[in-house]
């Protein structure tokens, strides 16, 4: 079993985002020092219980979304909203993030209920299924429950000339690693045609000096067309983007860094 708290106390570092979160739970009248230890406490009493303590992190995961659920308001219980920013820390200190929220877990808001009230509602909203402008208790527990955990990718490697025009592109000034799959295929479209247009014109570069024959024109206008779903909004783009699995996402995701490399390294010369 995981103890949350105690996992808390090793691993945060006082320059953490997280690190603001202990003094939330602070409330033995007698503790004059913010100090880690104070952790341990909680309502005046000292917490030993199976609240604070997970056996794996799939079960982190469950019990993160049980906290999310719309009957459960966190915001004026304490024991649930100190188990939601450890539940958060523990996953994104594994590498997780959530797809549809993916900053969610590495900077949860100060207050939970602006995530699982707000963010919640406004995503339902987005996603067309509120009715008539409310959203019903069923529909906010469809999005917690379609929520799509993911292990953040470490075998992507771009340098940070790269990342900063990602972060340039990006609508949130966002790095490319902070990005779900759908953000990152968006991403790296939009990053080609910023690349490649000059004077309101695709150019055409000698590929063949960096990739021989295994790239040319052709083959990035062909990728191009294969991602462009993930750029727009509209019910055709949605409904061919949940065609491609996981592992076609990745495959694509992977090509396209490696084409961005190639065209960036031709641009440099």
């Amino acid at each position: 079993m995981i103890n949350l708290i105690k996992y808390y106390k090793e691993n945060v570092k006082s320059d953490d985002y997280y690190y603001r979160f202990y003094n939330e739970f602070i409330t033995k009248p007698e503790k004059e020092e913010h100090d880690l230890k104070a952790l341990d406490w909680l309502n005046e009493s000292y917490v030993e219980n199976i609240l604070f303590e997970v056996f794996d992190l799939d079960e982190a995961i469950r019990r993160f979304q049980d906290l999310c659920e719309p009957n459960l308001d966190i915001s004026y219980n304490e024991d649930n909203k100190m188990c939601f920013y450890l539940l958060g820390f523990y996953l994104n200190n594994n590498g997780y993030f959530i797809e549809e929220f993916p900053h969610l877990l590495e900077r949860p808001p100060l207050d939970p209920t602006k995530f699982t009230i707000e963010a919640i509602r406004n995503r339902a909203f987005e996603l067309h299924l509120d009715d008539d402008g409310t959203v019903r208790y069923q529909i906010r527990r469809k999005i917690v429950a379609d929520l799509h955990f993911r292990k953040k990718s470490n075998n992507i490697k771009i340098d940070e000339g790269i990342n900063e025009l990602f972060e340039k592109i990006s609508t949130r000034s966002a790095k490319f690693e902070e990005m779900s799959q759908d953000e990152k295929l968006k991403e790296i479209a939009n990053l080609i045609e910023h690349m490649l247009i000059k004077d309101e014109k695709y150019r055409k570069l000698e590929y063949r000096k960096v990739c021989f024959e295994y790239l040319n024109d052709d083959d990035i206008k062909s990728y191009r067309n294969k991602i462009q779903c993930f750029r727009h909004a509209k019910d055709k783009s949605l409904a061919e983007r949940k065609t491609f699995s996981d592992t076609q996402k990745m495959f694509l995701i992977e090509y396209g860094v490696i084409i961005i490399k190639v065209i960036n390294e031709i641009l440099k010369d």
